[in-house]
């Protein structure tokens, strides 16, 4: 769901606490960005188109102040706040383009006022310039259960190393399959892709489990050559969310729901 240059990276995953999750046999972060030094690759492979009633807190990250050169999702918390990957901050990191399904068009932007980094996860939040009233991501109070059905939603590529976002914003069912370790070394929820995988572009996106945000997607396994229609092996590690909630409320004043 997202243009760019990808990063490789061979991360340790942490191992699950409970029953054994698989490590991803390769990961890459799931940006697309600017290189200096920018985000790095991810787009939903499979999945399916989604509209912005699905998810009408998903946000572009862009790194020019029109909103035109998206190199990763986000979500909206509140009215002047953003959350997405921290692996996507950059001094380019200049605009989100909100309330919109199509890459680089329509909706509203904002410039981004500030940005701050956590210190234990792959998490950033985006102050906006000027508010923009809407519906926003309830937080989660809790880590979600083993087997939990959640969806991801991005702009990212469509192939793995194509370069070539999604136009509309898409969406892929995913299973929760314990936790992990995200970009960062914090805690993840892991997940496995299951009607669609994330690639570049997709960084920083949602992670919804029963409307909740959960998670902010971090890392994902390699998509194998040929792009398979199938996902069986594939894992994603998303930042706990949960795990962050004291941070998120100091900075921004927003809480769970």
């Amino acid at each position: 769901m997202i243009f760019a240059v990808a990063l490789l990276i061979a991360l340790p995953l942490a191992p699950a606490f409970g029953s054994p999750v698989p490590d991803p046999p390769a990961l890459t972060f799931l940006a697309s960005g600017p290189p200096d030094p920018g985000p790095a690759d991810t787009n939903i492979a499979g999945g399916e188109a989604a509209a912005m009633s699905d998810a009408p807190f998903a946000a572009q990250i862009a790194y020019d102040t029109a909103g035109a050169r998206v190199g990763c999702t986000g979500s909206q918390i509140s009215a002047e706040w953003v959350i997405t990957a921290r692996h996507c901050d950059s001094a380019r990191l200049q605009s989100v383009r909100l309330g919109s399904p199509y890459l680089g068009v329509g909706g509203s932007v904002r410039k981004v006022a500030a940005r701050y980094p956590s210190t234990t996860g792959d998490v950033l939040l985006l102050k906006l310039s000027a508010p923009h009233p809407g519906q926003y991501a309830s937080l989660s109070r809790t880590f979600p259960a083993p087997g939990s059905d959640a969806r991801v939603f991005g702009w990212g590529d469509q192939a793995e190393g194509s370069g070539a976002m999604s136009y509309q914003v898409k969406a892929a069912g995913v299973t929760v399959a314990g936790q992990g370790s995200d970009a960062f070394g914090g805690l993840s929820v892991r997940t496995q892709s299951r009607t669609g995988h994330p690639l570049s572009g997709d960084s920083g996106g949602p992670l919804i489990v029963a409307g909740k945000l959960v998670g902010v997607l971090s890392t994902s396994s390699v998509l194998p050559a040929g792009n398979p229609s199938g996902f069986a092996g594939l894992y994603n590690d998303h930042a706990a969310v949960s795990r962050h909630l004291g941070w998120i409320a100091v900075i921004t004043g927003v809480g769970p729901s």
